[in-house]
């Protein structure tokens, strides 16, 4: 008996010994990784959050309706698995389900997750709700997790997951840069001649420029293993060129064309650009063509085109798939395009896409974004379709400017206005002065001033500007025909002071903000974090060798943190962004503009910082031309500023906007390009 309990001793170790056991902590590679033989892919489901690292609490956080597979490279099966829930976690803690066996029962308030089973990849997919807490709160699911255990047999092969490309192989019909990604610490090699890559063949360091039928192979290799061999085809097909827009209607739904002939801007903003030439009007929606920044006047050189589809009515160019927008040049500046005075009858098929201002009208039956206009003439349908336009609801008389557009659904089609620009109608001669941004808060909120004394435009983004004099800071919010640059002088200006989020701002009166005199440019006031006050809301201001993290909030907030303290930083330009290459180990200088943030039901008041401007510290000053921070100016820095402009990624990039003029344009290239050539302009 004591022979046969020894030997079921034995065995029991010795089959105890075949199990092993591995614990990750959170990090960016659990979202999407390679990490010690197992590779990690967390997914949103369509419409959903994406997966996040939440920094700030060390967190992989899957939202609602997402997935998150785990895969034993090794080759043998995971066993065990157990969730360690964070504190976030089990609040909105949802039902776990698994495409590999069951999940032990959750609930809100749980410590771990754990899955039993056999598998060598297991699918995980978060529920759509929490499952609720004794009190019956309703919350979104989600799993959020600060570690994870794995339990798995031993004995197999460490193998990594062949690498992926962006975009995948396809048919193209502009040249492409193509990203190679895989396992964490890997190092790529690639082949674009058809053979099978080697550790001989060339490495990965930047996207690759296709502009030819190609067909591009990778492997990923580490110190363990190689992974398998990854192909993709990329082709190339002529575009059908039409000379104008009413030849690339012609075409039809589904035609992919290029329109061979300039075109003029009439109304920008975002990812929608509207254009015209003698033959009719087009709505061209996508980023390639909203990153370029064209303003009313710009002049679009021909050769560029797109995908001819129908949204809710509306024929537009946008892109489909591989499909996407190409082409778009720098435009040239050309006068600008005033709207067509109309009456509210005009808002008919016949004038689609008709740029066009209807006066002395008013505003009712405000729902959400649709509303009624109001003139002599009768009523129009308006909906507010761009960012940064909001509706007045004070009952007051308005010039509304827009661009007649369509909406379709269940066989009804109405002609709408959607409009650009709000202007109340005020005799100017009447307004009461003041003499600079004092005088305007001065007085009753609401009260449209005008002043005696010029501003100083400090930096314009959108439909924000800012602007300075001998008083203070302001912000003006609202969209202005004119751009401006710092330095920039404004004359005879108009409008009157609200309250948003906390935050005191000037509505603007558009007209009166017209052309601008050249003067000398704002510099930022040199500042620590611990001398931040909120008195020095909306001021100009710069921090020197500071870090920046990521926070758990959203992509756009960080942490910004000197010697002295930290505070919130958000990326509030379009121009500013922050690419998942970005060095997150190095220190920067940051200039911009105080902000606070308030939420309407008072939950969150804090400060925050926008940057118009985060200078990479390279030594002692960051090297001129220098677009990627290596510390040398190459034909890199230029090729990578040039995809910048073509397709508004600015991911590698940490100095681009060479000449500090708020936009990425080939002004900016020039200066790159003469800094790598040692000459100057």
């Amino acid at each position: 008996m004591k022979k046969l309990l020894s030997l079921l001793l034995v065995c029991m170790c010795a089959f105890s010994a075949m199990a092993l056991e591995k614990t990750f902590t959170a990090s960016p590679d659990l979202v999407n990784g390679t990490v010690d033989g197992f590779t990690f892919l967390a997914q949103k489901n369509n419409g959903q959050t994406a997966p996040q690292y939440v920094a700030s609490g060390s967190d992989v956080r899957i939202y609602a309706k997402g997935s998150y597979t785990i895969t034993n490279n090794s080759g043998t099966n995971m066993t065990n698995i157990v969730f360690n829930i964070s504190a976030q976690g089990k609040k909105r803690l949802a039902a776990i389900s698994c495409n590999a066996g069951a999940v032990a029962t959750q609930a809100v308030g749980d410590e771990t997750v754990t899955w039993n089973g056999a598998s060598q990849t297991v699918t995980f997919t978060v529920g759509d709700q929490a499952v609720y807490g004794s009190d019956g709160e309703s919350k979104a699911g989600q799993l959020d997790f600060s570690s994870l255990v794995i339990t798995y047999e031993d004995g197999g092969t460490i193998t990594i997951p062949a690498p992926t490309f962006n975009p995948a192989g396809g048919t193209f019909y502009a040249p492409v840069n193509v990203e190679i990604t895989g396992a964490t610490g890997a190092t790529f090699y690639y082949t674009t001649d058809g053979n099978d890559p080697t550790t001989s063949s060339a490495v990965y360091s930047a996207p690759i420029n296709i502009s030819q039928n190609t067909t591009l192979k990778a492997i990923a290799v580490t110190e363990d293993a190689t992974s398998p061999v990854a192909t993709a085809t990329y082709t190339f097909e002529s575009v059908n060129s039409v000379p104008n827009i009413a030849a690339y209607y012609a075409l039809g739904v589904g035609a992919f064309a290029a329109i061979s002939n300039p075109v003029t801007v009439y109304y920008s903003n975002g990812n929608y650009v509207w254009v015209k030439d003698d033959t009719g009007y087009l709505l061209i929606f996508g980023r390639n063509a909203g990153n370029m920044h064209y303003e009313n006047g710009d002049i679009i050189p021909g050769g560029f085109g797109g995908y001819l589809k129908e949204y809710n009515g509306l024929l537009e160019m946008s892109y489909n798939g591989d499909q996407d927008l190409f082409g778009f040049q720098e435009a040239t500046a050309g006068p600008a395009v005033d709207p067509e005075i109309v009456t509210t009858a005009a808002v008919v098929e016949a004038n689609f896409g008709h740029y066009v201002t209807i006066e002395n009208a008013t505003i009712s039956d405000i729902s959400s974004k649709n509303f009624t206009i109001n003139d002599a003439a009768g009523t129009a349908a308006g909906f507010n379709q761009y960012s940064g336009i909001t509706i007045p609801n004070d009952g007051a008389t308005y010039n509304i400017t827009g661009v007649i557009s369509v909406f379709s659904k269940d066989n009804v089609t109405t002609y709408q206005l959607q409009p650009t620009a709000f202007e109340k109608v005020v005799n100017l001669d009447d307004l009461p002065k003041v003499d600079n941004i004092a005088g305007l808060l001065a007085t009753e909120q609401g009260t449209d001033v005008m002043f005696n004394n010029p501003v100083t435009a400090v930096y314009h983004s959108g439909n924000q500007l800012y602007i300075k004099d001998n008083s203070g800071f302001m912000l003006v919010y609202g969209h202005l025909d004119n751009s401006y640059n710092n330095g920039d002088q404004l004359n005879g200006i108009a409008g009157n002071w609200t309250i948003y989020n906390g935050m005191t701002e000037m509505l603007p009166i558009a007209s009166t903000f017209g052309e601008a005199t050249p003067g000398t440019p704002v510099e930022p006031e040199l500042i620590t974090i611990e001398e931040i006050d909120q008195s020095m809301i909306h001021n100009y201001l710069r921090m020197e060798n500071c870090t920046i993290t990521a926070t758990e909030s959203d992509a756009r907030n960080f942490t910004l943190t000197d010697e002295t303290g930290e505070i919130i930083m958000r990326l509030n330009f379009s121009e500013v962004t922050i690419g998942e290459d970005f060095d997150y180990d190095a220190t920067y200088n940051v200039e911009g503009f105080l902000a606070y943030y308030k939420k309407s039901d008072g939950t969150v008041e804090q400060l925050q910082f926008y940057p118009n401007l985060i200078e990479k510290v390279g030594g002692s000053d960051v090297v001129p031309g220098d677009v990627n921070g290596d510390g040398q100016v190459t034909a890199t820095d230029v090729t990578l500023l040039y995809n910048i402009i073509l397709s508004g990624d600015y991911t590698g990039a940490v100095n681009y906007d060479q000449n500090n003029d708020g936009s990425v344009t080939s002004a900016d290239v020039t200066l790159v390009y003469n800094a790598m050539l040692g000459t100057s302009k």
